[in-house]
């Protein structure tokens, strides 16, 4: 029998099951090994270095606030999070039912306009947070 190559979303769908248990992974060992979680609270070198915000800088506190419940904050923080995570829930969600009905229901397809979407999201939250840091009323 010939094999055929994954598609993009099988490959997708792989990686999300690998990412989930890393993140939980690290969850459990920054709860359970404290030099762990000092080691996760480690200051942005790219901000040490110039003075401004990266293109991340907020993602761990809004990803921290997300799991304590406050999503607004974590929107504030850095809305790639939520983004992300959405996006996230949706593709898991929907390829794990098509994997548990057999194909019945279809899976959620792979667009590049969602990565284009959280690429602007991303550079615009940049711009503006560093366009406010330069006018004084730093966000972070």
């Amino acid at each position: 029998m010939k094999r055929t190559a994954p598609t993009v979303e099988q490959s997708l769908y792989r990686l999300g099951i690998a990412a989930a248990i890393f993140a939980a992974a690290i969850l459990v060992l920054a709860e359970c090994v404290p030099v762990f979680a000092r080691f996760l609270n480690w200051s942005c070198p790219f901000r040490a270095i110039t003075g401004l915000y990266c293109p991340g800088c907020g993602g761990t506190r809004a990803l921290s606030a997300l799991l304590h419940g406050r999503v607004l904050e974590s929107l504030k923080l850095h809305p790639f999070v939520l983004y992300g995570l959405g996006f996230y829930l949706l593709f898991m969600g929907s390829w794990t039912l098509n994997r548990l009905t057999r194909g019945r229901i279809p899976g959620l397809k792979y667009r590049a306009w969602y990565v284009w979407g959280g690429v602007i999201l991303v550079a615009g939250n940049w711009l503006i947070k560093n366009i406010l840091l330069l006018s004084g009323r730093a966000m972070l």
